[in-house]
């Protein structure tokens, strides 16, 4: 089902760890927000601005942008036309099942890769996506992605990589960025997490964005409905899955997820 926004999500038959996304012409304006699987966007017509890792990204038809989990990022439309993409979300799991060779131990970073110079591996990823929404032969959609994955971890595996790994952060924003994960129900004030880590408020929230990309109440806005998008996918209701994640209603999960995933929980469990 594609909503108002021209955006579509959902899950390719029984292929745990993969979620595809798909916008026709959107000029639908994504806040930032980030993803715990791995994101492979594909543009196909348009131009986008994004931004991440300090730094704004202009995108356009045929560029490939790999982000890991993680990452946070931004998504808007350049021009009054919109923009068409597709992007696979891939779990780790699912990447090193599809990419690692027998004995391989660890995928190696995957950086943002801008531009079209590498147009057959864009196309090769594009035609399994296609495959996938077709939804006509599952062995034949399930062998050409893991033959695209592949080939995108053999591209990175023999380039050197310039890369601040997630972790390498100062102790106090793992500190906090740890208790947020463990604790993403709760209601936590500033100054709390302050006290926790003996800081000023304004410097923590300053320091957290500019390791997190985030600050810490859009964080753990953002594991919440990662954690809501859990749930629904294992058919949870939306009026549980609210509560469970620590929203205070149905309508603020409704608001919240449709502004950052642009669908609705309903529209996004039709996917599923």
């Amino acid at each position: 089902m594609q909503n108002a926004n021209n955006v579509r999500i959902w899950r390719p038959g029984r292929l745990d760890g993969v979620e595809l996304f798909r916008s026709s012409r959107t000029r639908y304006c994504f806040p930032k927000h980030f993803h715990d699987t791995y994101s492979i966007r594909l543009f196909e017509a348009g131009a986008v601005e994004s931004l991440y890792h300090g730094r704004r990204h202009a995108l356009t038809a045929g560029d490939i942008d790999v982000l890991e989990p993680g990452v946070a990022h931004t998504a808007s439309a350049s021009d009054k036309a919109g923009w068409s993409c597709r992007c696979l979300y891939i779990s780790r799991e699912f990447l090193e099942y599809s990419a690692l060779e027998f004995g391989a131990t660890r995928l190696p970073p995957l950086e943002p890769l801008l531009g079209r110079n590498e147009r057959p591996l864009f196309l090769r990823l594009r035609w399994a996506h296609l495959r996938l929404e077709a939804d006509c032969d599952e062995l034949e959609g399930e062998t050409l992605l893991t033959g695209g994955l592949a080939a995108l971890v053999d591209h990175f595996a023999v380039r050197p990589h310039k890369i601040i790994q997630a972790g390498h952060e100062p102790r106090h924003v793992s500190t906090i960025r740890s208790f947020l994960d463990e604790h993403y129900d709760r209601r936590v004030s500033l100054a709390d997490l302050a006290r926790m880590v003996e800081l000023n408020p304004v410097y923590l929230v300053r320091s957290f964005r500019q390791h997190i990309g985030l600050p810490p109440h859009a964080y753990q806005r953002q594991i919440r409905l990662n954690r809501a998008c859990r749930l629904l996918q294992s058919g949870a209701p939306a009026s549980e899955v609210a509560y469970a994640v620590g929203f205070a209603d149905q309508s603020h999960l409704t608001r919240v997820f449709k502004q950052v995933m642009g669908v609705t929980p309903a529209q996004y469990a039709i996917g599923l």
